[in-house]
């Protein structure tokens, strides 16, 4: 990409209606953008959208199946190769499937753990040395109140069982905050990168640009849902802030509501971070710091 002097962003899941609002905000406050989108036919027009709101900014469309690994590092290796003096200032992990019923992916894993947690582990996992390179990045991970209500089953991650949509999107959810919060501690005093938690509360699902609820065979990919009574444009705002921002501005690994606060009790346990980290690894087939 052009532009070396800006700071450059990644967004997976840039297609959904909070994920082009972001990209959109990003641009016009003079960031580059690379988005991740699930249909390279859907490119053009969530490009031009971005470039309209900020046409200064260099913005490249990534298309990519979050919820093949296959396709993540794929994705990932591509977009290394694009970065300006491979370098990273702000990745934010957006992607989200909400099937109706259980939906295996080619990997075997259900969809909505694979592409709301497992993509956005590998994703880091691969972008991360391109994060280590500046002075101050920061990861973002798009989060959901529904993290509250549920613990990891550890028995049964994948729902194979019994699977319940809901129950399998809140599982999902909480294993992105378990993992926020355990890269930092990870990370804590070792390389400057940083990960930031914002919590948007589940609301109505809508579609996203260029996008349809597929559903049987292959994976139908669906929007993040928004917070009751904002719009797209307020909670990608949320977003935008946590990226733009001095750190002075943005203390505190989680956010609400334009503030930080503390995610539930379960989801601040280190046992099960690490726990769960090392479940990531072996299901990604990777090793990560």
């Amino acid at each position: 990409m052009k532009g070396a002097g800006r700071m450059t962003s990644v967004i997976a899941g840039v297609s959904s209606a909070i994920g082009l609002e972001t990209a959109k905000q990003l641009a016009a406050a003079g960031m580059n953008v690379i988005g991740i989108d699930l249909a390279a036919k859907d490119g053009p027009l969530v490009k031009r959208r971005i470039r309209e709101a900020g046409p200064k900014a260099e913005v490249r469309i990534v298309a990519a199946d979050l919820s093949s690994l296959r396709e993540v590092r794929r994705a990932a290796a591509s977009l290394r190769a694009e970065l300006p003096g491979g370098r990273l200032d702000r990745l934010i992990l957006n992607a989200t499937a909400v099937p109706d019923r259980y939906i295996g992916t080619e990997d075997g894993y259900e969809l909505q753990f694979a592409v709301n947690y497992l993509s956005a582990f590998l994703l880091t996992r691969e972008l991360f040395p391109s994060l280590a390179r500046p002075a101050e990045a920061r990861i973002i991970t798009v989060c959901s109140a529904s993290h509250r209500k549920t613990e990891m089953d550890w028995r049964d991650p994948m729902f194979r069982r019994r699977y319940r949509p809901l129950q399998a999107f809140r599982q999902s959810k909480l294993a992105l905050v378990l993992f926020t919060l355990e890269l930092n501690r990870r990370v804590a005093c070792r390389v400057p990168v940083r990960a930031i938690g914002v919590e948007l509360d589940p609301g109505p699902v809508h579609p996203a640009v260029g996008e349809r609820a597929r559903r049987g065979g292959r994976p139908g990919m669906l929007s993040n849902r928004r917070d009751r009574g904002l719009s797209a444009a307020d909670a990608a705002s949320a977003i935008v802030r946590l990226a733009v921002e001095p750190p002075w501005a943005v203390p505190g690994a989680y956010w609400r509501l334009g503030r930080p606060v503390e995610p539930s009790p379960y989801a601040r346990s280190a046992g099960a971070a690490c726990r769960l980290w090392r479940l990531s690894e072996d299901l990604c087939g990777t090793h990560f710091l």
